[in-house]
């Protein structure tokens, strides 16, 4: 029974053995002045059934996404989830496993993960990818440190239009490595203005994201010819279900490529948890962080699979580990291997595609409403923006009471976009919700 607490009787006997009178003892470390004194004002205990109608009640409160025709997404978007992608991630085997530290006895995991390596490098084009990481921001934060590893340089060019959170984090984790960060401006097309990207000798990286914050689909074509001129390398995070229709990040001369899994699957989730995926070229395989699970056979000829590369800080000395990623967070893979193989090709071409209709048809139904204008004319995937003649916030929160989320404010981001909505659109929007909220917009417009 783990989950009764320990009898007095065990307490006696367990600090009988390690040699302390009592429990206080063994926090005799913590300062006294933080400890905890008096009564906490807890709750009495319950019963397990009343303990499950509160618990119940307060659920009760939260409102779910279903109930609302929402058009948040800013890289967290509603995608529709094939059961089989639960049902095999909720398997036993699956479920409880923990990191591969013994390998050999880890074969289902190391499978699963090897499965995971070899879509993103489908996805991708690159040659190699490592077992997973935290999330997008994360990932992009560690693209960057790898390229820093490989130029042995200290400055980063990354574009203004990059998740503002991911920016954050990037920021978090150079902050005490001597490094130099400079943004590039943003056209008023709402695209990375590279012709004033500097790009020389003395850059590591340039860093990009496509489709960008904005929506927009990112050219870098351009900017990956000077990055190979300048001997600098390119570091592009993506939306990885864009690459069903887009062209993949090695067909541009991407170097090293990164971003969120949570449309593979992953569902919305609160927001977390969902997982990184971080990919290169083959020539950096070295200094990419995390691990790398590859296919061997032993010496009877059978198939097995190794961790061939693991230089984290949890296999190797800590001064020469590439990263100190703490969870290759192997479930979520699983079920973006679940999710890719259950699809196949034409199905997850087939998923982009109608994530493609559904943005433009919004944005056709969009141009016919008084009041509201699209104000960047280039390409996008399922995201755009809106600018309204009225009050976001006001129009924001008259929608809201309708039960229609519009998108994502953008002024929080980008107070100069006061105005300005950020909406998605994925393959779980049918044109009755579309069409009803232009009706309602078209109507909240006209009222305030």
């Amino acid at each position: 029974m783990p989950y009764i607490p320990h009898t007095s009787e065990d307490t006696r006997e367990m600090l009988s053995a390690i040699g302390a009178e009592s429990i206080g003892e063994l926090f005799a470390d913590i300062p006294k002045e933080v400890l905890a004194k008096g009564d906490l004002g807890l709750p009495e205990a319950r019963t397990e059934d009343k303990l499950e109608k509160l618990i119940c009640r307060i659920a009760g409160k939260n409102i779910p996404l279903k109930n609302f025709n929402s058009f948040l997404g800013a890289g967290l978007y509603e995608h529709f989830t094939p059961a089989i992608v639960h049902y095999v991630a909720s398997m036993p085997e699956f479920y409880t496993a923990y990191t591969p530290y013994q390998p050999e006895v880890s074969q289902g995991t190391l499978q699963a993960i090897y499965e995971y390596q070899t879509f993103i490098c489908l996805l991708t084009g690159m040659d190699v990818t490592c077992a997973s990481l935290y999330d997008g921001a994360s990932s992009l934060a560690e693209a960057v440190l790898m390229a820093m590893r490989i130029k042995s340089r200290r400055k980063i060019l990354i574009s203004s239009l990059i998740h503002p959170e991911y920016k954050m984090v990037l920021n978090t984790y150079l902050k005490n490595l001597d490094a130099e960060i400079e943004e590039i401006p943003f056209s008023s097309q709402g695209r990375t203005d590279w012709e004033k990207a500097e790009i020389n000798a003395d850059i590591c990286c340039v860093v990009a994201q496509r489709p960008n914050f904005l929506g927009i689909i990112e050219d870098l074509t351009a900017v990956s010819q000077k990055c190979r001129k300048a001997d600098v390398l390119l570091v592009e995070a993506v939306n990885p279900l864009s690459l069903s229709v887009l062209k993949s990040s090695a067909e541009l001369g991407v170097d090293i490529v990164c971003g969120d899994g949570q449309a593979l699957g992953q569902g919305m989730n609160f927001g977390g948890p969902s997982f990184g995926f971080l990919a290169s070229k083959k020539e950096f395989v070295r200094k990419i962080p995390g691990r790398i699970v590859g296919r061997t056979t032993d010496r009877d000829g059978r198939q097995g699979f190794v961790l061939t590369l693991q230089a984290r800080e949890q296999h190797i000395r800590r001064n020469k580990a590439t990263s100190n990623i703490c969870s290759n967070q192997s479930l979520n893979t699983l079920m973006a291997s679940v999710y890719l193989a259950s699809l196949g090709r034409k199905g997850f071409r087939n998923v982009g595609e109608n994530c493609l209709r559904a943005a433009y048809y919004l944005k056709q139904r969009i141009e016919e409403i008084p009041g509201v204008k699209i104000p960047f004319s280039a390409p996008f995937f399922n995201e755009f923006v809106i600018e309204l003649e009225k009050s976001a916030e006001e129009v924001y929160d008259a929608l809201l009471e309708r039960g229609i989320i519009a998108g994502l404010k953008l002024a929080g981001f980008f107070p100069e976009m006061k105005n300005r909505l950020l909406l998605a659109v994925t393959e779980t929007k049918t044109k009755e919700e579309i069409d009803s909220f232009c009706s309602n917009l078209e109507e909240v417009l006209g009222r305030i």
